[in-house]
């Protein structure tokens, strides 16, 4: 079995190989995508496993704040009794500090085995806008639309294929989900302004995510946001998964600095979902 760096040049395997263990219109599936997401080393790359010129295993490596993130991690049924997932994990540890936001049960206990550190699940936090005449669910998530100009971020991140990005007049940062009526905060610099601002282009509620230990969460509170149990939005958007929720394990290999904490920017949890068919 070949373990490498994939390459646009793979493009018709790793399609297959896509089309095989995803949803269909799941984001990888289109190569605009994925060239965004793998194809430039600096911020991505995709770690396959081949057998008989097929793709048997896949790792992806997100690449942000000198950490690679794990996702994508996909073993096809008939190889998960041989010992591919160490070799694709010691494969990404070239990329950055490894470590894993998204682990399903299956992936933690390989970390466990792999003697990583887990912390406490990360945390949500949701407002919705207070004047909204009916508040049931389907009401906070019907589309909005707004004219208001506004002004994207810079980076390799804001690139992202479907995403519209959006800094906001106190400087946060956030992905606009108008479909949805909804605004996904990656950054927060003042939280009375950013929630006003939000709701004044007309949409109707607005997330974030982050560490259990940030001291914004606090902050948010405060002012009236949310935890997943009191308000709920449903966490998978595009398609709707209604009652989703966060769940996102937190697992790195090495213990992180105590004023590390993660946001949208670090593994695929600002990744859009489905992506129109090409």
């Amino acid at each position: 079995m070949e373990i490498r760096i994939a390459t646009l040049d793979d493009w018709e395997m790793l399609s297959v190989f896509y089309h095989k263990i995803y949803r269909e219109n799941h984001p990888l599936q289109h190569k605009e995508f994925w060239k965004w997401q793998f194809g430039n080393p600096e911020y991505g790359n995709a770690i396959i496993a081949i057998s008989d010129n097929k793709i048997a295993a896949h790792l992806g490596v997100s690449i942000a704040d000198g950490y690679a993130w794990h996702i994508n991690l996909f073993v096809l049924e008939e190889w998960r009794n041989v010992p591919v997932l160490p070799a694709l994990i010691k494969k990404a540890d070239a990329f950055g500090k490894p470590g894993n936001l998204s682990a399903n049960r299956d992936a933690v206990n390989l970390y466990r085995s792999l003697k990583w550190y887990q912390y406490a699940n990360l945390e949500r936090r949701i407002c919705v806008r207070h004047d909204l005449a009916d508040a049931a669910i389907q009401n906070i998530l019907l589309p909005v639309s707004t004219d208001e100009k506004i002004l994207s971020p810079e980076g390799h991140f804001w690139q992202q294929p479907g995403l519209e990005p959006a800094i906001f007049e106190d400087g946060s940062t956030a992905i606009l989900q108008k479909n949805v009526g909804g605004v996904r905060f990656v950054s927060i610099n003042d939280i009375k302004k950013a929630a006003a601002q939000c709701f004044d282009m007309g949409f109707h509620w607005c997330d974030y995510v982050t560490s259990f230990n940030n001291p914004i969460l606090r902050k948010l509170e405060r002012n009236h946001w949310k935890d997943e149990t009191e308000q709920q939005i449903p966490w998978l958007l595009n398609p709707v998964v209604h009652h989703s929720k966060s769940n996102l394990t937190f697992l790195t290999q090495e213990p992180i600095p105590i004023d590390f904490y993660i946001n949208r920017l670090h593994s695929d949890l600002g990744r859009i979902g489905s992506l129109p068919k090409e």
